[in-house]
């Protein structure tokens, strides 16, 4: 059984991310969302959470504190909330993807609950693509202008730089290593290194002289090394 909770005031740039990050927090299961829209063009966000029942007035005082401005309007149950069926997973994480690229780099939460979507089979190269488009939007945003660096030069000069924004980095020509990944996992988290190797790779192959290389994850914390590394192969 589900639940499908409309909210308002919610139609702001990164709330979603805000109330997807909160609710997951909260344990709540989000199985997707969509925006309706009013005839009086108010916009309602609709989420469709994984539980038969929801205390609509805790929860309602719990998004307040989280945001004044939103509101539960209703909290509709099973086939009474009319709109289960509304966001698909492909939508729901599409949507995410999107919200990664508008709040970026402040990303790790949001990629912790794209990578809990999905089953442990499917979760490495789901986060391994949404790491290249998010790496590839990165490129093109902050460092498309002037002359393209061929590697290493891009490595150093480029990659490293945009990955200093999540956490310390150590590099050599073909190396990366991040001592503290905030994306590497442990008992309670899901390990999203994926998504790191993900976004190196969509960052070097939007680059047009840096196009041509490999990116693999040699070691992970989370399997017991010191740090997470990368090794990055290419022909000079």
């Amino acid at each position: 059984m589900e639940t499908v909770i409309t909210i308002s005031g919610a139609d702001k740039a990164g709330s979603l991310a805000r109330l997807v990050v909160f609710l997951t927090h909260k344990g709540y299961s989000v199985k997707g969302q969509r925006i309706a829209e009013l005839p009086s063009g108010t916009r309602l966000l609709k989420m469709r959470i994984g539980l038969a029942q929801v205390d609509k007035e805790q929860l309602a005082a719990e998004l307040k504190q989280l945001d004044p401005d939103f509101s539960v309007l209703s909290v509709a149950f099973g086939e009474e909330g009319g709109v289960v069926k509304a966001a698909s997973p492909a939508q729901s994480a599409e949507a995410l993807i999107k919200e990664m690229a508008a709040q970026f780099p402040d990303i790790v939460a949001l990629v912790r609950t794209y990578g809990g979507a999905f089953a442990v089979d499917a979760r490495g190269p789901a986060l391994f693509e949404a790491g290249k488009r998010l790496g590839a939007f990165n490129y093109r945003k902050e460092w498309s202008f002037g002359s393209p660096l061929k590697m290493p030069a891009a490595l150093r000069r480029a990659l490293v730089p945009a990955l200093e924004k999540f956490c310390k980095v150590e590099a050599t020509d073909t190396q990366l290593a991040l001592p503290d990944s905030p994306f590497c996992g442990s008992a309670t988290q899901v390990n999203c290194c994926e998504f790191v190797t993900g976004f190196m790779q969509g960052f070097l192959d939007a680059g047009p002289r840096s196009m041509y290389t490999k990116v693999q994850q040699a070691t992970c914390k989370a399997k017991g090394h010191t740090h997470c590394t990368y090794t990055v192969a290419y022909d000079i």
